[in-house]
């Protein structure tokens, strides 16, 4: 019957209730299992770093000089400082920095990261 609305039920509560529950909890537990994850180490950042400079020149230049790849990426390195790539050992995953490494292009090594 048009314009007639009914009142909610205790189902009807309790059913919207568990839904909003179960898409906290994924999220929720999403959060935690990345927490918990293991992290990359240092050298394994340093790979991270030194692949996105060469993909980004490669896109850029298609045929890049080796020394120009490594005069960039002792420059990123230099930009990096003592304490190195910090975001990617504190933020990233080593699953995360393993997917990065294989990527065929700088597009597809964001994708690898949050």
């Amino acid at each position: 019957m048009p314009g007639v609305t009914r009142a909610a039920t205790r189902a009807d509560v309790l059913a919207t209730l568990a839904i909003v529950l179960i898409v906290v909890s994924v999220v929720a537990g999403r959060a935690v299992l990345r927490g918990l994850a293991a992290r990359p180490s240092p050298d394994e950042c340093a790979a991270l770093l030194d692949r996105y400079v060469e993909l980004v020149l490669r896109a850029a230049t298609p045929e890049p000089a080796a020394a120009q790849i490594a005069e960039r990426k002792a420059l990123a390195r230099e930009a990096a400082g003592e304490r190195g790539f910090v975001r990617c050992e504190a933020d990233l995953t080593r699953a995360e920095v393993a997917c990065a490494l294989q990527a065929g292009n700088a597009d597809d090594l964001e994708r690898c990261l949050p």
